[in-house]
């Protein structure tokens, strides 16, 4: 699943630039998409510690000699902040505006409560930085844009048990409208988000959204 990338994704990690926190990174299937020469230091929020081993040889291997660090941590404020601040990654205790851009790849699909993990990686976006996402998402057929009969097979494969064999993934969530409510009543300055696949039973959304300055 991570050789196929959907949409623009590839595009967008090869900007990510300045201290940038990659949220869900797994085993580092994505590290190479990346620039790490536009990368001043990487944080990546890796609960399951096993792969961190993993993840820092591929963070070596396609070059950022030293800039990635591996937290034992996911992506919700509970678990983040305190891993942030054991890293010395929040200057003076701040746990707001901290980094250029966040990115999550496949990952809040299966977060347990979406809205606040958005809305906590909204407040350690820097002033202008960006939130760079490529997720699943519930079929956008209600807007004219997808397909009924694909979000019907979406409620099939998950009564099938979808989210147990993947991992928890939530094919049928709704994350772009969690995405665009997690600035809150200040909103986003800008969010280019487009949909992939819309007619298909596995559509996302790629994109990105910038804090407003």
């Amino acid at each position: 699943m991570s050789v196929e990338m959907p949409g623009p994704i590839n595009v967008l990690l090869k900007t990510a630039h300045g201290v940038v926190l990659d949220v869900g990174p797994g085993s580092g299937e994505q590290l190479p998409r990346f620039d790490p020469a536009k990368i001043g230091v990487m944080y990546g929020a890796e609960p399951n510690i096993h792969l961190h081993p993993g993840l820092l040889r591929v963070a070596e291997k396609v070059g950022f000699n030293g800039k990635y660090r591996a937290l034992q941590c996911g992506g919700e404020p509970e678990s983040l902040i305190p891993a942030l601040a054991k890293a010395g990654a929040l200057k003076d205790g701040a746990s707001q505006g901290v980094f250029d851009d966040i990115v999550c790849v496949r990952v809040l699909c299966g977060v347990p409560r979406p809205e606040e993990t958005i809305q906590g990686l909204y407040r350690l976006l820097k002033p202008g930085g960006r939130l760079v996402v490529c997720e699943h998402i519930a079929n956008p057929w209600r807007d004219g844009t997808g397909s009924f009969l694909a979000r019907i097979f979406q409620a099939i494969y998950a009564l099938l048990g979808w989210s147990f064999w993947l991992g928890g993934c939530n094919i049928d969530r709704d994350t772009v409208k969690f995405l665009r409510a997690g600035a809150g009543t200040e909103g986003w300055a800008k969010a280019e988000l487009e949909y992939v696949d819309p007619s298909t039973a596995i559509p996302f959304t790629v994109g990105y959204l910038v804090k407003k300055t």
